[in-house]
């Protein structure tokens, strides 16, 4: 029985989110958790700091993937 490993085709066709809306959906996630902690927490510097540095880590990245699919392939 392999009815578990058949995958359903037809007029369902779910499209996968690509790398980079995903990576988008997590910098909004993060700004969203960074904003939530400077106007709830404010005295939590450590946090905002983490929450901000991954947030610029992630934007950094996300420009990376964009020029990338500019250029294309070489």
């Amino acid at each position: 029985m392999a009815e578990g490993t058949q995958q359903q085709q037809g007029g369902q066709q779910q499209q996968q989110p690509s790398p980079l809306q995903l990576m988008a959906r997590a910098l909004t996630d993060i700004r969203k958790v960074q904003n939530m902690l400077e106007l709830q927490n404010p005295g939590q510097t450590e946090a905002i700091k983490m929450q901000r540095e991954a947030g610029d880590l992630v934007w950094q990245v996300i420009q990376t993937m964009q020029q990338s699919q500019q250029q294309g392939p070489q």
